[in-house]
C-alpha cells in the first residue's frame, strides 16, 4: 500500500475533507470504515457519489477495509471513521500507524477537549492505549493547523 492516512471525523466526508485534506494529501480513494453505512444501501450510495471529481470513494465495514488495506498498493488513501471505537476496531485489524482526529461533536458523556473536538474519558483513554501502542495520534482539524498530539499514558 502506498499511504494511507486515517481520520475520525462524525461529518465523514463533508466540505473540510473533500477542499483541504484530500488535495493536501493527493489523495486518490476514499474509504468510509463503516458497518451501518455500509450496509445501508441508500446512505452508501449517497456518499460514495458525493466524491470530488477524480477520487474514488468506497464504504466499506471495518473488516473489509481491514482486508482492502492489506491488498492495496496503488492508491494514495484516505481512511475515515465517524467514531474512536471503530478506528479501534481496525486497528486490530490491519495496520495503524497515524490517526488525526478532526470533528467529533458534542455527546453524552463527552467533554470539550480542543476546538470542535469533543471526547469521552473512555474515548481519550483508549486514544492514549493506542499511542502506547507506538501509533502516532493527533488532533488536527485542517492541514495548515498545528498538530495536538495526544501521548500515552
Amino acid at each position: 500500500m502506498d499511504e494511507v492516512f486515517v481520520r475520525i471525523d462524525d461529518r465523514l466526508l463533508h466540505g473540510q475533507v473533500v477542499v483541504s485534506w484530500i488535495p493536501y494529501l493527493k489523495a486518490n480513494l476514499v474509504v468510509v470504515a463503516d458497518d451501518e453505512y455500509a450496509k445501508d444501501e441508500f446512505m452508501r450510495s449517497l456518499i460514495e457519489s458525493s466524491g470530488p471529481e477524480g477520487v474514488k470513494v468506497h464504504v466499506k465495514t471495518i473488516e473489509e477495509t481491514a482486508e482492502f488495506l492489506k491488498d492495496d498498493r496503488d492508491n494514495r488513501i484516505l481512511v475515515l471513521l465517524r467514531s474512536i471505537e471503530g478506528i479501534r476496531k481496525l486497528s486490530k485489524k490491519a495496520k495503524v500507524a497515524n490517526i488525526n482526529i478532526g470533528g467529533l461533536g458534542a455527546g453524552e458523556r463527552r467533554k470539550r477537549y480542543y476546538n470542535s473536538i469533543h471526547l469521552s474519558d473512555d474515548e481519550l483513554n483508549i486514544l492514549k492505549e493506542m499511542a502506547n501502542d507506538n501509533i502516532y495520534v493527533e488532533v488536527r482539524i485542517l492541514p495548515k493547523d498545528k498538530a495536538i498530539v495526544i501521548k500515552g499514558s
